[in-house]
């Protein structure tokens, strides 16, 4: 992480696969201690120095078991990555059902804001004893509402837990820093919630999805997990030492076409 050396203990929630998995690749790769909180198991080997803790991020239990063995094993918390979430599908407000908008939107927010509060409180009082920071992936969606493929919940958990990251780096400043990822589309397992609970992936066409990231964004690119990853390791490094409240945005310059 930068000029930062030395293991360090890593909880990172989504980590099985995807842009979680990247970075605790990442890390691991410098020599950290990483935890990975996860529902899934992964799909290849883990990494050495990583293991896997089998929970829902929407579980303060399942948090904290997290924390309690990454403790044990690193003995310290210095970066946590909240990074697990799901999708809504592109779910649209207008016809939809009382039932199907309450059940999505409370999957959606369970996951992709609270999760994230969750895990930051399972994690904060070790983080301040470490001086860490805690880094969360947002997306597009924390900033735009259209054209990007995100419905109703979707759009509502990222702008949501950008408020949450804004919070949390004023009420933690000045012992925890606390900031966000936030890319365009990037192709990875994540999962789309429908309104009978079933989940299916997002990403079910990805030569299609690809062509329509790439048309979205002025710079035309699809970035990968890999390099996504190097973000959250400078977020978590000395050279990130005077930033807080701060967020990425790798999304092919979205923001210049958008405005927001």
């Amino acid at each position: 992480m930068g000029s930062t050396v030395g293991a360090r203990g890593v909880l990172v929630t989504g980590g099985s696969s995807g842009i979680g998995r990247a970075i605790v690749e990442s890390h691991c790769a410098l020599g950290d201690r990483v935890v990975i909180l996860d529902r899934d198991e992964p799909t290849r080997p883990l990494p050495d120095g990583a293991q896997l803790v089998l929970g829902d991020v929407t579980s303060p239990a399942d948090n904290a078991a997290a924390v309690e063995v990454l403790l044990n094993t690193a003995g310290r918390v210095d970066h946590f990555v909240g990074n697990a979430g799901i999708h809504d599908g592109g779910f649209s407000f207008t016809g939809a059902s009382s039932d199907d908008l309450m059940q999505i939107m409370r999957r959606v927010l369970d996951v992709d804001v609270i999760g994230y509060a969750l895990g930051a409180r399972a994690c904060v009082e070790s983080l301040a004893m470490t001086g860490g920071c805690m880094t969360f992936t947002l997306s597009d969606a924390s900033f735009i509402v259209s054209g990007n493929g995100a419905g109703l919940a979707y759009s509502t958990a990222k702008h949501a837990a950008l408020g949450l990251v804004r919070h949390l780096a004023a009420e933690l400043a000045p012992r925890v820093r606390v900031n966000a990822v936030a890319p365009g589309g990037v192709l990875t397992s994540l999962r789309a919630r429908a309104a009978d609970g079933s989940e299916s992936p997002f990403f079910a066409d990805p030569e299609a999805i690809r062509q329509s990231i790439v048309a979205l964004n002025p710079l035309g690119v699809v970035m990968t997990p890999e390099q996504l990853a190097p973000l959250y390791l400078f977020l978590a490094s000395d050279e990130a030492a005077g930033m807080t409240g701060e967020v990425l945005r790798p999304d092919g310059g979205l923001s210049v076409r958008t405005g927001g």
